[in-house]
């Protein structure tokens, strides 16, 4: 075919107008809002936007066809440029490239773009992919702002970060449609990371990991999305309102897919012209209104790896930041990890954790690492205890609060009649707003509300050393009741329990390694923080035992107490706080014995006028079964004494417990054991230290503190850890 045969069809093209009239696009209506000189440039600019993407898509020309129509307009871009176009789509381009002195490196990129879809199906990794993205949107947006009279050089920034969001978005929106043509534009070394395969995709098998997989994905795009918004100048907002109208469109079909879990298989996400109309006004309105901006994305330094440090790592994530995340053990998890025990084999837990139902930020959290599936869950509240008087058990009805607690009070044995009384008494209290005194002990509280001995030691005591790790006498009574509104009285979904099936640090890994390399951020695991660096009164950074310095504008030590105060200025106040707080140990002992002692299977058994507290199944928790044996978790709450005696003596008394109570035990043999003493496996939650917890901000500005011992009204738990790096997430976002 002779070149004056390819390009006539070419230069008979009809003008802009033509072109958008008949592609009958809804987001041509966002171009509405521009004065008419910018209407027409940006409706010429799309025209030529669908002509070269119409070029690379079309189903009836062949490749050799395709590449020829793209060549044609890479000259005719080129020709623009001299004042030489032969098609009139052309001459209207050449027309707004001099009126606006648009560069021709992201036209040039538009149609590297598109030239792309000829020869590449897939993308191997995400530099490919981010490649491709910024050539068929981010260059787009580059040439809009342009047409909009954007002048602050942030504005690029912008428009490159919002490009890359609305691309990833049609690629979400758009994986069965691209399937069924033979591509997939998700990269193919992240889909490995999930176990998926091409054949997942091009099946669309929508399985588990296809969700999870899916939905961190969905994570990155609301990061692009985030930046974006911080990149606004202030400046050049006025002159941004098309690109805004266009994010709420966009941001809309994103909230569609996680309605739907992105399942784009089976599920239509799509807007129609009407669902495009009402983002428009309602982005329209948004604007006139003229909201205040966030402040612009920042480098934050996050110290420890633990679920607070994480929690806030990845909530800044989410919002658009640049995050780095220090830890120092080689797996993640902070106080609540998990290691490899040498001559087992096998992965244990610092200490046994259980979650509860109640525990709404953890849990979200969870399902943001795509972790929820590792969880096994009570179908009620179930826990049965042993004691010198017997076996019963606090099982509640699958009733709605607080009648569920109800039965599980009138069916619990160790009570008596008076005890529920009392006990139903407490909680009227409670749920009428009756709250302890600030001062007040958990002993001296519930004897102040006439609580009988019998439901104290069977009941409340229990429930105190499990949430709180202190006895009833010197607990504060005021986290001792905000656990029983929370966990009993809230809901019964709330007060049932929830075990991890894997290791503590499974749970966060690798979630938490995927969210930050997709979204810029970097862990570093094995990194001891040895200093805190300060300049003119702020905190601009850490630095490592093996001399690395991390640089940032603000600074969130997730950190246990201790090692707080050990990186702060001495004479600090914050320092000082930090130094009156007190440990709280917790010991576990991890055994595998012959055979098995439990009556019945369960998740674990109470133990009451015992100094052993709880016995954890690990087969019922994990599903496994252990190569030696049938293996337990024994552990003692408030350990102050056990911490301190020998190894050999604490193993005595937890076995001396197990014979007393269980008969099964008596003729067991151990045939491994280990014992982990966490002495600092959570601060001393008493009156005294109530005052002394500190909140998210510190003496230092850039400096924020996280973690289960700041001021969260929340005793050492997770859910603490949790909403506490939410918290100093926020304070930053907001600085």
């Amino acid at each position: 075919m002779s070149e004056t045969a390819q390009t006539a069809p070419l230069t008979a093209l009809p003008a802009s107008a033509a072109i958008t009239a008949k592609s009958g696009s809804n987001l041509a209506l966002a171009f509405r809002c521009l004065p008419p000189e910018g209407r027409r440039a940006m409706g010429i600019f799309y025209a030529f936007c669908r002509v070269v993407d119409d070029a690379s898509d079309s189903e009836t020309l062949s490749a050799a066809e395709k590449k020829a129509e793209l060549s044609f307009w890479r000259e005719e871009i080129r020709r623009a440029y001299v004042g030489e176009p032969l098609s009139p789509l052309g001459r209207e381009m050449a027309e707004i490239i001099k009126t606006y002195l648009i560069p021709p490196d992201p036209l040039e990129e538009i149609l590297n773009g598109v030239e792309t879809d000829l020869t590449v199906s897939r993308h191997a990794d995400f530099a490919s992919l981010e490649q491709y993205c910024y050539r068929v949107a981010s260059a787009v947006g580059l040439v809009s702002i342009e047409i909009f009279g954007c002048r602050e050089p942030r504005t690029k920034d912008y428009a490159v970060a919002l490009g890359m969001a609305f691309q990833l978005t049609n690629i979400l929106r758009d994986v069965k449609k691209d399937a069924s043509n033979g591509r997939i534009y998700l990269p193919l070394d992240e889909l490995a990371q999930f176990g998926l395969t091409e054949a997942d995709v091009l099946q669309g098998n929508f399985t588990p990991a296809m969700r999870r997989f899916l939905r961190f994905q969905r994570f990155r795009a609301r990061h692009y999305y985030a930046k974006a918004l911080r990149l606004i100048d202030p400046a050049d907002r006025p002159r941004l309102e098309a690109a805004e109208i266009m994010r709420e469109v966009y941001q809309t079909i994103l909230d569609r897919l996680d309605a739907v879990d992105g399942d784009v298989f089976t599920q239509d996400v799509s807007l129609s012209k009407l669902g495009k109309a009402a983002c428009i006004a309602r982005a329209i309105r948004r604007e006139k209104k003229a909201e205040p901006l966030p402040p612009p994305p920042k480098r934050v330094l996050v110290l420890g790896g633990g679920f607070a440090g994480i929690a806030a790592a990845l909530e800044l994530l989410r919002e658009g930041h640049s995050v780095t995340l220090l830890e120092s053990k080689p797996a993640l998890g902070g106080r609540a990890s998990s290691f490899r025990e040498a001559q087992s084999g096998e992965v244990l837990d610092t200490g046994q954790h259980l979650l509860m139902g109640c525990y709404d930020e953890t849990l979200d959290f969870l399902e943001t690492l795509g972790s929820r599936e590792k969880l096994a869950r009570q179908d009620r509240l179930d826990i049965p205890f042993a004691s010198p008087r017997g076996f019963s058990r606090l099982r509640a009805l699958p009733l709605p609060a607080p009648f569920h607690l109800l039965g599980a009070l009138w069916r619990y044995r160790e009570l008596g009649w008076g005890d529920r009384l009392a006990a139903i008494r407490l909680a009227l209290r409670l749920r009428a707003g009756q709250r302890p005194l600030p001062e007040e002990t958990a002993a001296a509280w519930l004897q102040r509300w006439k609580q009988p001995a019998r439901l104290v030691t069977a009941l409340w005591e229990p429930m105190c050393l499990a949430a709180l790790n202190r006895g009833l006498a010197d607990s504060a009574a005021t986290l001792l009741a905000t656990v029983l509104q929370r966990a009993l009285l809230a809901s019964g979904d709330g007060s049932v329990l929830i075990a991890s099936r894997v290791g503590l640090s499974e749970l966060l890994e690798p979630g938490a390694e995927i969210l930050h390399a997709w979204c810029g951020g970097e862990v570093f695991k094995g990194a001891h923080v040895q200093k805190l660096l300060f300049h003119d009164g702020l905190c601009v950074g850490a630095e490592t035992l093996d001399g690395r310095t991390f640089r940032a504008d603000h600074v969130v030590s997730a950190l246990p107490w201790s090692a707080v105060r050990s990186l702060l200025p001495a004479a600090s106040a914050t320092a000082a706080r930090c130094a009156k707080i007190p440990d709280s140990p917790i010991v576990s002992l991890h055994f595998w014995l012959d055979r098995p002692i439990l009556e019945e299977e369960t998740l674990l058994l109470g133990f009451l006028d015992s100094p052993l507290h709880w016995l954890f199944d690990r087969r019922e928790i994990t599903g496994e079964t252990s190569k030696l044996g049938h293996a337990y978790v024994a552990v003692i709450s408030a350990a102050t004494a056990e911490a301190a005696q020998s190894t050999a003596a604490t193993e005595e008394e937890v076995l001396r417990e197990l014979r007393r109570f269980l008969p099964k035990a008596v003729d067991a043999t151990v045939t491994h054991r280990f014992l982990y003493k966490a002495r600092a496996a959570t601060f001393a939650a008493t009156p005294d230290v109530e005052p002394l917890r500190p909140d998210a901000a510190t003496e230092w500005p850039g400096l924020w503190l996280a973690g289960d011992w700041t001021a969260t009204g929340l005793p050492g738990t997770l859910e603490g850890a949790v909403w506490s790096g939410r918290r100093a997430a926020r304070a930053v976002d907001a600085a």
